[in-house]
C-alpha cells in the first residue's frame, strides 16, 4: 500500500471502530440508555413490558445495522481498498458518510424535538471522518515525473 491509501485506512478505520463499538453496546443492552429516557420521559421501570419490549427491539435494530454496516466496511477496506480497487475508493465514503449522516439525523431529530441529549454530535464526527478518509484517498499525489 502507499502512503496515502495507508493513511485513508487509519482515518476510516476510526469512525469504522466506533460503529462497531456503538452496534456491540445496543445489541447486548438489557434497556434503554439514559438520553432514551430523558426522551421518552420515563425511566425504564416505569414503562409498560410492550413497550420495553419495542424499545429494546428498535434498539438492537440500529445496533444490528450498524454492526453490519461495519462489517462491510472492514471487509472492504481490508480487501478490495488495499488492492486499489476504484470502487471501494467511492464505496467506503458513501457507505459511512450515508450512514453516519442518517444516524446524526434521527438523533438530531430526537435532540430537536425531546428534552433529550443523544450523541448526534459525535455521530457528525464520524461522518467527518469519513468525509477525510475520501479527500485522503482521492488527493492528488505528485510522483517523480510530476503527475498527479
Amino acid at each position: 500500500m502507499d502512503r496515502r491509501t495507508t493513511w485513508a485506512t487509519v482515518v476510516y478505520a476510526l469512525p469504522t471502530a466506533g460503529l462497531m463499538l456503538q452496534g456491540l453496546l445496543y445489541v447486548t443492552t438489557q434497556r434503554f440508555m439514559p438520553y432514551h429516557g430523558d426522551a421518552l420521559g420515563a425511566t425504564w421501570e416505569e414503562l409498560p413490558a410492550n413497550y420495553q419490549g419495542f424499545v429494546i427491539g428498535v434498539i438492537k435494530g440500529m445496533g444490528a445495522g450498524s454492526i453490519g454496516v461495519t462489517l462491510a466496511l472492514i471487509v472492504m477496506l481490508c480487501i478490495p481498498f488495499r488492492r486499489g480497487e476504484a470502487w471501494a475508493r467511492w464505496a467506503i465514503p458513501t457507505i459511512g458518510v450515508v450512514f453516519t449522516g442518517l444516524t446524526a439525523y434521527a438523533a438530531f431529530t430526537i435532540d430537536a424535538r425531546t428534552p433529550a441529549s443523544p450523541p448526534w454530535r459525535q455521530t457528525c464526527g464520524l461522518t467527518a471522518l469519513y468525509v477525510a478518509g475520501a479527500l485522503i484517498s482521492y488527493w492528488p499525489l505528485r510522483g517523480r515525473s510530476g503527475q498527479a
